[in-house]
């Protein structure tokens, strides 16, 4: 892995120093020093060098406490998100006791990072500054309950091997720039109470297979690109408490197998072109939703909506 970031980084370091069309070598950006000894990164091709930098600098055989697949999994991870870049990396001392990633050889000390006898439990990096991709061999941190990573500008798919973590119970990626579908892969996680998906640019339709994951209590979906029916295999998941799907354009009936969601609280499906089943049942179940706040529209056997008088 050292020989291979190696030559990428001559690559890359050639790549971005030579003029374009003068055939010669001149000096590319580097990141200039901070009175009080701290580096501050001047560009985006900054931030790439100086993140292969620290990934060539730095050997997972010297850490002491956890596996080397799990090392390097965490450093591919900061390589694919430009690990340099991130806010805590500004804030590098070099100090022995620093939370800096790839600088110690306790991961447990990186910043973001919960070991638990001797495996990583947790990465909780939300509103850091990540940005570029999550790597496919995140999957080698197969002993994670939480992975966080709210509120930053990563893009790109959601990794199918994601559904390797079944230990997973919190899966948190809101507020980011992910794209394509959501991954069927994520039913396989069976630990899983909180999936957090929200305002990022997700198309295609919901899984069916989020029906299989019983123990789960919150799903957010909202600000996405979403279509298509909800699956009535939702309704088997009895522990759920919030279901987040607005401003989707989600279409179609409610499926009526909602009524077994006893523990409901929150329904939000406004700005969708969903409507609920005509159906006492139904109308039954939804007074019993503590915050209830849809599309007032009701599915017609003729397939015409009718507006309803909200609640």
């Amino acid at each position: 892995m050292k020989n291979t970031l190696s030559c990428l980084l001559t690559i890359f370091l050639l790549a971005t120093c030579l003029m374009p069309g003068s055939g010669h070598i001149v000096q590319a950006q580097t990141p200039y020093p901070l009175p009080d000894g701290e580096i501050m990164l001047s560009s985006d091709v900054d931030v790439e060098i100086q993140t292969l930098t620290d990934v060539e600098s730095f050997d997972c055989s010297d850490v002491t406490d956890v596996p080397v697949s799990e090392c390097e999994a965490l450093v591919a991870f900061y390589l694919s998100t430009n690990g340099a870049g991130w806010n805590n990396q500004q804030e590098c001392s070099g100090d022995e006791n620093d939370d800096c990633w790839l600088t110690t050889t306790k991961v447990d000390q990186w910043f973001g990072i919960t070991v638990y006898e001797g495996r990583v439990t947790e990465l909780v990096l939300d509103g850091n500054n990540l940005s570029g991709t999550i790597p496919p061999s995140i999957d080698q941190l197969m002993y994670l309950v939480e992975l966080c990573l709210m509120t930053n500008q990563i893009e790109g798919s959601i990794p199918i091997t994601i559904g390797n973590l079944t230990n997973l119970e919190k899966l948190t990626l809101g507020n980011n720039l992910f794209s394509g579908s959501i991954p069927e892969e994520i039913g396989y996680l069976s630990n899983l109470h909180k999936l957090n998906l929200g305002n990022n640019q997700l198309e295609g339709t919901l899984p069916v297979e989020l029906g299989n994951l019983s123990l789960l209590e919150r799903i957010w979906v909202y600000d996405n690109l979403l279509h298509g029916e909800l699956p009535s295999e939702l309704g088997q998941l009895t522990h759920l408490e919030e279901l987040l799907i607005t401003n989707n354009p989600f279409s179609g009936s409610i499926p009526i197998s909602f009524i077994n969601l006893e523990y409901l609280d929150y329904f939000y499906f406004r700005l969708t072109d969903l409507c609920e089943p005509y159906n006492q049942d139904y109308f039954d179940w939804k007074e019993t939703v503590l915050e209830y706040h849809g599309t007032d529209l009701i599915c017609m056997d003729f397939h015409c909506f009718m507006p309803i008088i909200s609640r």
